[in-house]
């Protein structure tokens, strides 16, 4: 599933954080890391100097690939291009086959905002590839076990279209060895909310039977994607909640020692939608869990 795995760098350590979680996946599968930097057009006579950095990340990387046990199988190369980052990165994307993205989410170095950390909203928005995230550094007992990924997080709203990262949570498990989540948060009914003086809106009151079969509903489909997933050799458990998703899915994460989240970009319409720009912008914001974001197909039924 992952062949080329593009981890673009901005010369920060802040951006650097994403680096372990790419030679873990690239050691477990061959798969080529391609860093690349990008040089500002505007700025003369700096290109040896992104070359300098972005090679000697290259070596660190390949030595570390070798500790993992990667060997001669390690393949990293290194890029320079000249342009505007988002729109050189999204090019390379689409020139070189590039299977995942891994990069930096938002955050910061010191108190001034790192380069990259500009540019992650416009690729999640743009681009058809899958795209990890990292928000905060991975801890030094998770590096030293050389296990960075044991418990993957997959929030589901039971669309098709929701379901996108259920290959690559299925993937990731089987490469690291990894347990899976599923999750399902059921939304509570909304409130009256006034939307003038003396104008009200309100929905109509929700029966606890309707209430009761929607939530078995879920309980039903949690279970029929963890029986799958159960076949197919991966440890699977599935838990259905009330609320808010994205706080319900952050909280779930905290609490549970979660790894990684891994989200589908696209959902259903309407309340319950997970598209990016709700619930997936708000764990890239309240969250501290590292994020993997699939797209799902255009043409995928709600």
């Amino acid at each position: 599933m992952y062949e080329r795995i593009l981890v673009p760098l901005d010369g920060s350590n802040a951006a650097e954080i994403v680096l372990p979680y790419a030679e873990e996946i690239a050691a477990r599968t061959g798969a080529e890391i391609i860093l690349l930097s990008v040089s500002d057009p505007t700025t003369t006579g700096m290109d040896h100097l992104y070359r300098a950095y972005i090679e000697r990340i290259a070596e660190q990387v390949r030595r570390r690939m070798g500790d993992l046990g990667a060997g001669e199988k390690a393949r990293v190369r290194a890029e320079v291009l000249t342009g505007k980052a988002a729109a050189e990165i999204l090019r390379y994307v689409d020139k070189s086959n590039v299977s995942l993205i891994t990069m930096a989410g938002r955050g910061s170095s010191g108190e001034r905002p790192w380069l990259l950390g500009n540019i992650a909203s416009k690729i999640l928005q743009t681009v058809a590839k899958p795209v990890l995230l990292v928000r905060v550094p991975a801890s030094d007992t998770a590096l030293k076990q050389r296990g960075l990924v044991k418990r993957i997080l997959l929030p589901l709203d039971t669309s098709r279209a929701g379901e996108a990262a259920i290959p690559h949570a299925e993937a990731l498990a089987r490469l690291l060895g990894a347990e899976v989540s599923l999750f399902h948060v059921l939304e509570p009914a909304p409130v009256p909310f006034l939307v003038a003086p003396g104008v009200e809106i309100a929905y109509p009151p929700v029966s606890a039977e309707t209430e009761g079969r929607i939530a078995a509903a879920a309980v039903a489909y949690l279970q029929s994607v963890e029986n799958t997933l159960t076949e197919k050799g991966i440890t699977v458990s599935s838990e259905v909640s009330l609320g808010h998703p994205a706080s319900e899915i952050i909280r779930y994460a905290e609490a549970n020692a979660i790894d990684l989240i891994a989200v589908s970009t696209h959902g259903r319409s309407g309340i319950g939608r997970w598209v990016y720009g709700s619930v997936t912008e708000k764990l890239l914001q309240a969250g501290s869990k590292p994020i993997l974001t699939v797209r799902a197909e255009k043409n995928d039924g709600q």
